[in-house]
């Protein structure tokens, strides 16, 4: 009985810290949003919980763990911010949007990173306050950029926009090829590289659609920009539903 006394107090004590240790996360406070009755509020996540993390993350370590790994939650914020709990993805860098493509190469080509309800959906088609849809940028699938073109890209892309942008605002965006066509860095490059004239045209616009009268009119003395695999071909031998071969002319 004295040796049941006497371990009395020390009981009282374990018991008291795993109280106050749980009291951290049951109870509502001035900087958390959580109550042990009901968790966080409706609409918490993905977008909700963005203004009460930036406020006080700290808060958030009384349950998913002081380093954010999951805790007495046992949810890891890391699940979704990748890069930290105080970014979003891994650091990419600049152009963020260029160097996703290796990343997911390379951690998960299955997308299973990024489709999730709260970051781009379970389908990659969006979530509201959160992701984009891939698609909005990936127009052919996740796994690939264009539609599916094939080879001749070159050849098809001009179809394609026409029916379905003739203003270009599919191609035109800071992501792919640049709010004004320009190209961006490590990602589309700039339309003008063959489209010479603009956007719309292929040839100089000082052609005004008189090729026969091209030399003269563009000035043209060097006509490297006419030979590659997209236009006229390497060797100027024409290019299947593209520029056809110089020589049947000269």
């Amino acid at each position: 009985m004295s040796q049941m006394r006497q371990g009395d107090p020390l009981l009282a004590v374990l018991l008291l810290l795993v109280f106050f240790s749980l009291a951290g996360c049951g109870s509502p406070s001035g900087s958390s949003s959580f109550n042990s009755d009901s968790g966080h509020p409706a609409g918490w996540l993905p977008a909700g919980h963005k203004t009460s993390a930036v406020a006080d993350l700290e808060s958030c370590g009384q349950c998913h763990g002081a380093e954010y790994a999951g805790g007495i939650s046992g949810i890891s914020c890391t699940a979704c911010h990748m890069g930290g709990v105080a970014s979003m993805h891994p650091p990419w860098g600049t152009p963020a949007y260029a160097a996703h493509g290796s990343y997911v190469k390379n951690n998960g080509n299955d997308t299973s990173g990024c489709a999730n309800v709260s970051c781009h959906g379970t389908t990659l088609t969006g979530v509201s306050g959160s992701g984009p849809s891939c698609t909005s940028c990936h127009l052919g699938g996740d796994a690939s950029i264009h539609p599916p073109w094939g080879t001749l890209a070159y050849a098809l892309h001009g179809t394609y926009v026409k029916s379905n942008s003739s203003d270009t605002s599919a191609c035109a965006n800071a992501t792919c090829h640049g709010t004004t066509l320009t190209g961006v860095s490590g990602s589309g490059p700039s339309c003008t590289l063959c489209h010479m004239g603009s956007a719309v045209s292929v040839h100089p616009v000082e052609w005004n659609g008189d090729v026969m009268v091209h030399k003269t009119k563009a000035g043209f003395t060097n006509i490297e920009s006419c030979k590659n695999i997209v236009c006229h071909g390497a060797a100027l031998e024409g290019v299947y539903l593209s520029g056809p071969s110089c020589y049947i002319c000269h």
